[in-house]
């Protein structure tokens, strides 16, 4: 869909560059600018700067060249592609890009009506713009960990960067909803994506509870506010577990009758949702129980065909393997030339019920330097040369 489109990426770890890679993935030429100087730091999670599964798991379907951005020619060279390019996609801290000269008024003078997507944690406005943050710290700071845990314990991190994914996905959409109003209007567009703000799109009842009714929210486990039983049972086997989800009267009478027990489907105590929210803690007690005799996917098959949500909880090396995400052709075969043959996750939608996209291999260290200098620039091999040589090609 985005064939056509060319993506100037200054990035680095996840966010900015896998909101590129979904650009990419799509159809644009995504062009990651980066130098041997300061790489990519993905690169640096692996001995060989080409052979890190980090980078190449959230680079996959672009291209690379080398520029050093400490030197004026190199900024000058990475104006070049910003010229023939229609997106720039960046998240260094505040000020980084406007100190090397790259800043959104910079850009534009050279691309009238150029897109930029520039990604960091607290947004380019507000007093603390120029604070940096990963992933960790924004989990907190957006309020996420003070409801993750349980009650009476601390608030917990999360074990993934989380943020990360999501603002990859919302940087994508906003850059092509850019593309379509510069379709309209012919006018570029400066995209100030907070990470802070994204997390807080993911908390509406935390924040519509504070608004309305004056109350903040605490650590709940597993539980909601309303759907009960709503928690994760142990199965047989060795860490083995089943989430279960009941979200209305008949769900709960068709779990009773699954776990045969008469005499829980008549107690008072259980008569409807208000009242089994009441008496969750004995609840809980009941259905693990149950839960213990029998495997995590026994458990599911036989909720899940009474219409009740169950679903294990699988590990890495189980989803490798899943026979619903490989019906799905969820994972690609990807061949590296350095790493060889490895498998990765593809864009997690279908459309006309097939896979879309572009995975080619994620780009050895200035691997399109010739493409991207010589016949994208124009440059002749001996400009080329000279600008190696004097390391502003680097």
């Amino acid at each position: 869909p985005l064939e056509g489109v060319r993506v100037a990426e200054f990035t680095q770890i996840q966010a900015g560059g896998h909101a590129a890679q979904w650009l990419g993935v799509l159809g644009a030429e995504v062009i990651k600018i980066e130098s041997r100087k300061r790489p990519e730091l993905l690169r640096l999670m692996a001995p060989n700067l080409n052979q890190s599964s980090a980078f190449n798991s959230l680079n996959y379907g672009k291209k690379d060249c080398t520029i050093n951005l400490q030197k004026p020619e190199g900024v000058e060279l990475a104006k070049m592609i910003v010229s023939k390019s229609d997106i720039v996609a960046e998240n260094y801290a505040t000020g980084v890009m406007e100190r090397m000269g790259l800043g959104y008024e910079d850009l534009r003078k050279v691309k009238s009506d150029i897109i930029m997507l520039s990604i960091c944690g607290p947004g380019r406005t507000g007093p603390e713009r120029e604070y940096v943050a990963y992933a960790p710290v924004i989990h907190a700071y957006s309020g996420m960990c003070s409801l993750t845990g349980y009650p009476g314990g601390p608030p917990n991190m999360m074990g993934v960067m989380w943020v990360d994914a999501i603002t990859a996905q919302t940087g994508a959409y906003s850059a092509i909803v850019a593309l379509h109003h510069r379709s309209l209007t012919g006018e570029g567009q400066f995209i100030d994506l907070s990470m802070e703000e994204v997390m807080l799109t993911f908390l509406p009842e935390a924040a519509l509870d504070y608004s309305m009714n004056g109350r903040v929210r605490g650590r709940e486990g597993n539980r909601d506010d309303i759907q009960v039983p709503h928690e994760c049972y142990r199965c047989k086997g060795e860490d083995r577990w089943v989430a279960i989800s009941v979200s209305s009267d008949e769900e709960w009478r068709a779990l009773c009758r699954i776990m045969g027990g008469r005499e829980l489907g008549e107690d008072e105590r259980m008569r409807d949702g208000f009242s089994r929210w009441r008496n969750r803690d004995e609840l809980d007690r009941i259905i693990g129980e149950w839960t213990r005799d029998y495997t995590d996917y026994e458990v599911m098959e036989m909720l899940q065909g009474a219409g009740i949500a169950a679903g294990p909880s699988v590990d890495i090396a189980e989803l490798a393997t899943d026979p619903h995400l490989k019906a799905r052709d969820y994972f690609v075969e990807i061949d590296h030339p350095e790493m060889g043959m490895g498998v990765y996750g593809r864009l997690p939608i279908r459309m006309d019920g097939r896979n879309i996209g572009n995975y080619s291999s994620a780009p050895l260290l200035g691997e399109h330097n010739e493409y991207v200098f010589g016949e994208l620039l124009g440059m002749s091999q001996g400009e080329i040369g000279r600008l190696i040589r004097e390391e502003v090609i680097y």
